[in-house]
């Protein structure tokens, strides 16, 4: 029997390098050509190489070179798969650090180049060892196709609900408070919420994103699934990201931070909302992630800062850390318009589903 690929790694695969080119390349602005050769920087070792950065890149490397050996799957396999996905990543860092030589706040440095080449090689070296337990007989490729629906509507679904926990890292001052565009085109409202009124604004807004989100997830999922256990691991994942993002950010002390009284109402009331819509339609759920995104996206950027989080956390200083927060502020950015054209997409008749589950 013919092996087949996985639609799910390549589009993956696709995802994460756009994301790369984007943290690579953050800040996108005042390009500048500075008269040396964008290949310059390959003739010289740099003076000082930090632990951190050297880390910093291997590890941002080594799903990029998973995902190509497991994008490659079935066509290439074992050692030619780890080759041809080594070189891929070398010449995608290769050519992100000469375009870093045209912006004023990048540096291009052959130590980064080399550090990102062992992050793809070790990344793509632990995929080929799982390719047979993960692609081809494992007891997650019988789940797999027990529990989520064949087709690429399912796999982008099972993108974006990732892409929601990626989003978690950046510290948004309401929970789950995503597509947040003031920080791009400045502030839109400056209503004066109290801070009894905002709790029931951060309650509100937590509560249709996480409902937003679960029902994207429970999209990509059949009936015999164990919905209710894959909806509660997913409120835990983005709990544990979150509070890893506070850590990261702002220290051990602040690691519950986030964790406020409209917060705590918006979580319980997110997960029962999730919970009474297991027995509605797949359109019926789509319709309600549509009008849950509209209203936390228009919520959030008319909203003032939460007066409970900046009391505690006053000031945002992501130091090493500012590409990566770049990033992880794009996709919380983004998230909701993405959420929004899945569902849309879907319910215009872009995919052919089953009308239950």
């Amino acid at each position: 029997m013919q092996k087949q690929g996985s639609p799910l790694a390549r589009e993956l695969c696709v995802v994460y390098v756009l994301l790369i080119v984007y943290a690579t390349l953050h800040p996108i602005t005042s390009w500048r050509d500075n008269g040396a050769s964008p290949w310059e920087w390959l003739a010289h070792w740099p003076k000082l190489t930090l632990p951190f950065d050297v880390a910093f890149n291997v590890v941002g490397y080594l799903p990029l070179g998973a995902l190509l050996v497991w994008a490659l799957y079935p066509l290439l396999r074992g050692a030619a798969a780890i080759v041809l996905a080594l070189v891929c990543g070398t010449l995608l860092s290769a050519l992100l650090e000469s375009l870093q030589t045209y912006l004023p706040s990048r540096i291009s440095s052959l130590a980064d180049l080399a550090a990102n080449a062992v992050g793809t090689a070790i990344g793509a070296l632990i995929a080929a060892l799982l390719t047979t337990s993960l692609l081809e007989r494992g007891r997650l490729v019988q789940l797999g196709a027990l529990w989520v629906i064949a087709g690429p509507g399912a796999t982008r679904a099972l993108i974006l609900a990732g892409l929601w926990l990626v989003a978690q890292l950046f510290p948004e001052s309401i929970l789950f408070g995503h597509g947040n565009i003031v920080a791009y085109v400045g502030t839109i409202s400056g209503y004066p919420f109290t801070p009894a009124e905002f709790a029931r604004v951060e309650t509100a807004v937590s509560a249709s994103s996480l409902f937003a989100a679960g029902a994207v997830l429970l999209s990509a999922l059949t009936p015999a699934a164990p919905r209710v256990f894959l909806l509660a691991l997913l409120v835990a994942a983005a709990g544990a990201v979150r509070a890893l993002s506070q850590v990261i950010l702002f220290g051990p002390d602040y690691v519950w931070a986030w964790l406020t009284p409209g917060a705590e109402r918006g979580l319980a009331a997110g997960s029962l909302a999730l919970v009474a819509t297991l027995a509605l339609t797949r359109p019926m759920r789509l319709a309600l992630v549509v009008i849950a995104v509209t209203f936390a996206t228009v919520v959030v950027n008319i909203a003032p800062a939460n007066p409970y989080y900046v009391s505690t956390v006053q000031e945002i200083n992501p130091g090493r850390f500012l590409n990566f927060n770049g990033l992880t502020q794009l996709v919380s950015a983004a998230w909701p318009l993405l959420a929004l054209l899945y569902a849309v997409l879907a319910l215009a008749g872009g995919e052919r589903r089953p009308a239950t589950g």
